[in-house]
C-alpha cells in the first residue's frame, strides 16, 4: 500500500504543482473536476447508507458553490438554490418515504464538498495583501504541504509505533501517536514552506499557530469522513487513485482545512 500511495504522489503532484502554480482557468478547472468526482463518491456513499437523491441534484448543488467563488456571487444564493434542488429533487422523483433524509444527504453533500472544499480552495487562490500582492499560489502550497506532512508523518509514525488506538470506531487505523507525530511534521512541514514562500508576508508566530491550527483541523476532517465511510460500511470512498482510494480519501483532510485557513487570514491577521 505504502508503494501504491508512493508511485501515484509522484504522478499527481507535478501536474498538480504546475496546475496551482499557472492559476486562473486551469485551477478553477481542477477545483470544478475534482468537485464533481467527489460529489459522484459522495453520492455513492449515501446510496449506499439508503438515501434516494438524485446524481443531478447532489452534484449541481454542490458545483453551484465553486461557481458563487469563482464568479463572486453571494453564497446565500448558492445556498437558497441548493436547498430548492433537493426538494425538487424529492418531489418531482415521486418519493415521500425518506424524502427528508435524502434532502439532507443532498444538502450535506453540496456544503461539505461544495462549499468547504471547492468554495474556499477558489477563495484562497484569490487572496491577496492590503497592497495588491497576490499570495493565493504561496498559501495553496503552504496549505498542501501543511496537509501532506501531517498526513504521511500520521500514517507512517502511526503504522510504526502507534499503541493507542484514537477512536477504533471511526478510524481503525487512528492512534494518538500518529496524531501527535502529525501535529509536529505538519507545524514542521508549514516552517519549511514559509521559510521560502511566505516569509515576507507571514509572521513566525502566524505561521506557527497556522501549523498546529491546520495539522489539528486536518485530522478532524480526516474523521468526518471516515464517519461517512463507517456507516456507508466502505473501507474506501471509491478507486481512483490506486493506493489512495476515491478522491474524497485523498482530499478529505482539505474539506475543514481551506475553510480554516480562509477565515484565520480573514479575521485574525491583517495581510
Amino acid at each position: 500500500m505504502f508503494w501504491k500511495r508512493t508511485v501515484s504522489a509522484v504522478i499527481l503532484i507535478p501536474a498538480i504543482i504546475l496546475i496551482i502554480h499557472w492559476g486562473s482557468f486551469l485551477y478553477s478547472t481542477l477545483i470544478f473536476c475534482v468537485v464533481f468526482l467527489m460529489l459522484v463518491e459522495f453520492c455513492q456513499l449515501s446510496r449506499t447508507i439508503g438515501t434516494k437523491g438524485h446524481y443531478f441534484a447532489i452534484i449541481s448543488s454542490g458545483l453551484l458553490f465553486c461557481l458563487s467563488a469563482k464568479f463572486n456571487l453571494p453564497v446565500e444564493l448558492a445556498l437558497t438554490c441548493a436547498l430548492f434542488i433537493a426538494f425538487v429533487d424529492q418531489i418531482f422523483g415521486g418519493r415521500v418515504e425518506g424524502a427528508f433524509f435524502s434532502v439532507a444527504s443532498t444538502l450535506t453533500g453540496a456544503i461539505y464538498i461544495g462549499w468547504a472544499f471547492g468554495y474556499h480552495l477558489i477563495l484562497v487562490r484569490e487572496i491577496s495583501t492590503a497592497a495588491g500582492k497576490s499570495i493565493g499560489r504561496e498559501l495553496i502550497f503552504f496549505l498542501l504541504v501543511v496537509i501532506w506532512c501531517g498526513d504521511t508523518a500520521a500514517y507512517l509514525f502511526g503504522k510504526r509505533f502507534g499503541k493507542h488506538k484514537l477512536n477504533p470506531q471511526i478510524s481503525p487505523g487512528k492512534t494518538v501517536e500518529g496524531t501527535i507525530a502529525g501535529l509536529c511534521f505538519a507545524t514542521l512541514g508549514g516552517l519549511a514552506i514559509w521559510f521560502v514562500l511566505l516569509r515576507e508576508t507571514l509572521s513566525l508566530t502566524h505561521v506557527s499557530i497556522l501549523g498546529v491550527l491546520l495539522g489539528g483541523v486536518s485530522q478532524i476532517s480526516d474523521l468526518s469522513e471516515s464517519i461517512i465511510k463507517r456507516n456507508a460500511g466502505v473501507k474506501d470512498s471509491g478507486t481512483l487513485i490506486p493506493g489512495h482510494g476515491g478522491l474524497l480519501d485523498r482530499c478529505d483532510s482539505l474539506i475543514f482545512s481551506a475553510p480554516a485557513l480562509y477565515y484565520y487570514l480573514r479575521y485574525l491577521m491583517t495581510l
